[in-house]
């Protein structure tokens, strides 16, 4: 997936270089407008450069079809997870599998916010979580405590043995300080849009 990737940056990137020198070139007078219709009506005239042209057009165009097809079905491939039953193949959207993390997750005292991204690969499930927490925490030992939570969750709720690489970042701490100043100011905010006037509907 990283290769092919980096094909696309570099197919576009060449063409747009490309574009860009050709229009930097003309605006600093290095190419001549009459340069630049010699050019046009010789390639007009000739059949060969015409054809030649349309073909590397054409081939262009397919190209990125080709690029964005194979890139969004990578993409969703990598989306979904898929085994095999004896009644037939079954598939799990990894969106309900980041559901699953969260209640987990959540469940913890020690979490605040938790924000989780996963990718299935061939190496396995690639599991990003994003961490808010309370301040009197230690790190590792929840970290840890939490990995080996989820990876247990995940693999007896899918009943698959596939590797689970857990990557977690802490982003933010909380304090109950600020835990309860933020709620006086969600319920002082709350007070004054209720107290807004009607104002009669509005088109």
């Amino acid at each position: 997936m990283r290769f092919l990737s980096g094909l696309v940056h570099f197919f576009y990137a060449l063409i747009v270089t490309l574009t860009s020198c050709i229009v930097i070139l003309f605006v600093a007078h290095s190419i001549s407008f009459e340069q630049v219709e010699h050019y046009l009506r010789l390639a007009y005239q000739s059949d060969k450069i015409r054809l030649y042209a349309g073909l590397i057009s054409g081939a262009l165009i397919f190209l990125t079809f080709l690029f964005e097809q194979i890139i969004s079905g990578r993409q969703q491939k990598e989306r979904t997870i898929a085994f095999d039953n004896p009644m037939g193949r079954v598939s799990v959207s990894l969106s309900a599998v980041e559901d699953l993390v969260k209640r987990v997750g959540y469940r913890q005292p020690e979490i605040k916010e938790l924000r989780t991204m996963i990718l299935a690969t061939k190496r396995g499930l690639q599991i990003e979580v994003r961490l808010t927490l309370k301040s009197e925490v230690n790190i590792p030992e929840m970290t840890g405590r939490l990995q080996e939570i989820i990876k247990n969750k995940i693999q007896e709720t899918l009943g698959v043995d596939e590797p689970v690489n857990i990557r977690m970042h802490v982003v933010k701490f909380v304090s109950e300080s600020e835990k309860g100043r933020r709620g006086k100011e969600a319920e002082k905010e709350t007070t004054e849009e209720l107290a807004v006037p009607f104002q009669g509907y509005r088109n």
